[in-house]
């Protein structure tokens, strides 16, 4: 099981630096957050906005991403997640989001008392993540 958050989400519906490892993975194989439906639809408003897509490309990737989070398991923010989001930031230097995104990969861990790993990019997150003891797609590289 792959808890997948937003920026990582994002690169299954554009083209940049790592998306292949994103486009690769099966949805069904994956969970998220809400909070992933906003970000990555604020992520693709803001290439439209800055000329990186066009308008037919950015309404073809919001629906991919309708489509991808129909067929997925979401996690909803609510007081579980967001009470261990605060414990987290506490502990590692996370901005609130990603902070949430690891709350939830924590509490689907527990839920499903079986390993989850969180696929992302962010150094901070992902170094998180590890103390947390959660295994991270990608591997560690040079990032």
């Amino acid at each position: 099981m792959r808890y997948v958050d937003s920026s990582a989400l994002a690169k299954r519906y554009v083209t940049e630096a790592d998306g292949d490892v994103v486009r690769g993975l099966e949805p069904e194989g994956l969970t998220t957050s809400r909070l992933s439906e906003v970000g990555v639809a604020s992520a693709l408003s803001r290439r439209k906005r800055e000329g990186v897509c066009t308008t037919g490309d950015h309404e073809l990737a919001l629906e991919a991403l309708i489509s991808d989070l129909s067929r997925i398991p979401v996690i909803e923010v609510a007081s579980r997640v967001t009470s261990r989001a605060r414990d987290l930031v506490r502990r590692h230097p996370l901005r609130a989001a990603d902070a949430i995104h690891l709350a939830s990969c924590l509490l689907l861990q527990a839920t499903t008392r079986g390993p989850v790993e969180l696929v992302a990019f962010d150094r901070k997150l992902r170094d998180a993540a590890k103390l947390e003891g959660l295994a991270v797609l990608p591997p560690d590289t040079a990032r």
